[in-house]
Order: C-alpha cells, then sequence, then structure tokens
C-alpha cells in the first residue's frame, strides 16, 4: 500500500509540472480565448493576490479627449483681430465669416475715402480754380468779399446797428494787402495771397450785424465750408450781385447763388462719401466686438456643458473583488 501511495503522489507532481497555470492564472481575451501571456503570478499573499486576479481591461475603445477652452484667450484673440478666437474655439465657418467682414470693411473704407478726397478737390477747385489757368476759372474770391466789405463798410455798420461815425473807418485797417506773398505759376499770385487775413477778420469783428463769423484762412476746412454756408460771405461768388456789377448790395437775405448752391451740393456729396468711409470704420469695430463676444460665450458654453459623471462599484471575480470606475462625458 505504501508503494502505490508514493507512485500516485509522483504522478500527481509530474502531472503539476505539465500544467501551463499551475503556479498563475491565465484570462481569457474578449473573444474567449485564453490569454496565457497575461498570467498572473500567485504570492500566497490574499491582499497581493485579490489584485492579480483581476482580469485585464479586453476595451479597445478609446475615449475622446474633450479640450476646454479658454473664454479669455477666444475673446482677446477675436478682439484683436475678428475671427482669431472662433479659430481658436475651431468654429471654421465662423471664423472666415468675421475675418470676411473685418477685410471687407478696411475695403470699404479705402475706397469710398479716395472716392471723398477726389471729390474734395474737385470742389475745391470748382471755387479756387487751378493754377494751371491762374486760378482764373475759379467761382470764388476771397479778395472780391474783402473788395465788397470796403466799398461798403458804412451801410454794413449800419445794418448791424452801428452809427458809422462813432467807429472808426475800418479801410483804414487795409483790409487789402497789396504785396502778395505766395507768388505761383509765372509769377501770377494767387487771388487770397492778396489778401491780409488778419486785417480782414478785424474789419468783419468791428462790423458786426450779420457778420456773425470770421472767415478762416484759405485751405482750411472750415474756410471751405462757410463760404457756401453763410450768407455774409456770399459776395465772393461769381455769380453774386456784386460780381455783376451791383457794388452796393449789402442784402443779406440773398442766401444762394446758382454756383454757391452747385458748390454746397459738390461739398455735401464729398461729405455722403466720407460717411461710408466711416460708417464702414464702425462696422469693422462693431464686428471685433461682436467676434470678441460671441467667442467668449461659445468658449464658456462649451466649458460649462462638459459635465463628467463617475461612479464607482466592486464586482466580485473569483475568490476577491474587482474595483470598478465608471466615468461618461456629455457635451
Amino acid at each position: 500500500m505504501r508503494t502505490i501511495a508514493l507512485m500516485i503522489l509522483m504522478l500527481s507532481v509530474a502531472a503539476e509540472a505539465q500544467t501551463p497555470a499551475a503556479d498563475g492564472l491565465f484570462f481569457r481575451s474578449a473573444s474567449g480565448s485564453a490569454d496565457v501571456s497575461r498570467t498572473a503570478r500567485l504570492t500566497g499573499v490574499l491582499s497581493q493576490d485579490l489584485f492579480a486576479v483581476q482580469p485585464p481591461n479586453d476595451d479597445q475603445d478609446s475615449a475622446a479627449v474633450i479640450e476646454t477652452r479658454s473664454a479669455l484667450k477666444a475673446g482677446a484673440f477675436s478682439l484683436l483681430i475678428p475671427g482669431a478666437g472662433q479659430l481658436y474655439n475651431r468654429n471654421y465657418v465662423k471664423a472666415a465669416a468675421f475675418f470676411a467682414v473685418e477685410v471687407a470693411g478696411w475695403v470699404v473704407n479705402a475706397m469710398w475715402t479716395q472716392k471723398g478726397n477726389n471729390q474734395t478737390i474737385y470742389f475745391q477747385n470748382y471755387a479756387d480754380g487751378t493754377a494751371g489757368d491762374n486760378y482764373a476759372n475759379g467761382h470764388y474770391s476771397v479778395l472780391r468779399y474783402a473788395q465788397w466789405i470796403q466799398v461798403n463798410w458804412q451801410q454794413l455798420l449800419i445794418n448791424g446797428g452801428h452809427n458809422p461815425s462813432d467807429n472808426t473807418d475800418p479801410s483804414v485797417r487795409t483790409v487789402l494787402k497789396y504785396e502778395p506773398t505766395m507768388v505761383v505759376n509765372n509769377g501770377q499770385p494767387a487771388p487770397w495771397s492778396k489778401v491780409d487775413w488778419y486785417s480782414l477778420n478785424q474789419v468783419e469783428g468791428a462790423l458786426g450785424g450779420y457778420f456773425t463769423h470770421f472767415l478762416p484762412p484759405h485751405g482750411n476746412q472750415q474756410y471751405y465750408e462757410l463760404i457756401g454756408k453763410y450768407p455774409q460771405f456770399r459776395q465772393g461768388w461769381d455769380d453774386s450781385p456784386y460780381a455783376k456789377g451791383n457794388t452796393n448790395y449789402v442784402d443779406f437775405m440773398d442766401y444762394s447763388t446758382t454756383n454757391s448752391g452747385y458748390y454746397m451740393g459738390q461739398r455735401g456729396k464729398a461729405n455722403s462719401l466720407y460717411a461710408v468711409a466711416s460708417t464702414a470704420v464702425g462696422v469693422v469695430l462693431v464686428n471685433h466686438f461682436a467676434s470678441a463676444i460671441e467667442a467668449a460665450i461659445w468658449a464658456h458654453s462649451h466649458n460649462k456643458n462638459i459635465t463628467a459623471h463617475v461612479s464607482m462599484s466592486k464586482l466580485p471575480i473569483g475568490f476577491g473583488y474587482q474595483t470598478e470606475l465608471q466615468v461618461a462625458v456629455n457635451f
């Protein structure tokens, strides 16, 4: 009997030596086949072997990484360059739209500014004439306006509510300056260079009454506005009563002449062109802020809508437990 028992024990030991998993555990893959390459070696210590017997994760699906967006960065990018924040947010269609508005705004501004500049040159030349013609083709002459004041200063004082005998003769202030300081084109002085502007403004102030404005120096933006806008400057136009021979004409109720009316219309056209250019700049500015706000709001909403749900559970397996962590991301 002892001999038989010993033989059985030896056969048992030999059988264990030929078993692949005699000193460990192997797991089956998702397909059900045994995965011998991932055997777990047992140590005999229960606290360690509980983890060793946990099956590996055979799920080959990878979770997508959800990126958050900085609302501050998105807004700052678009505030600097419209569409940049949308590009940062991966909203390519919106990025293209905002950038297109930016480009279109600057193109319109440049085009209409140039049109306004050309129109400005046109109405200024209409009033002044051109150097090529020694300014003979100009329709307005400040020299004519100054001469009209010299001729009619007494009546102008009366119309202004003054007694001429109580005022120093404004003509002694010499409205006209006979030595021109600006000479152009074949030695012919421009008409406005013959006027002493300081003396002219002194006379306008002394006369009072309908002289509610001083004529700014030639070339000034206000100069080109006032010569067509206010009646007191109308006698400088070449179709005014004074220019037509009525030298004693002092009726300020004649608010417009044909040429001054046309001039104001052309000047108004230039202002309209500049207004379109300014509106385009306004659109550009609004586009910057709109793009920045949209990018920041989208980034904030994107981050807010990302929620993580985490749960843990213990699953019994064999003679131990497996801890399972579950994460769900919704966006």
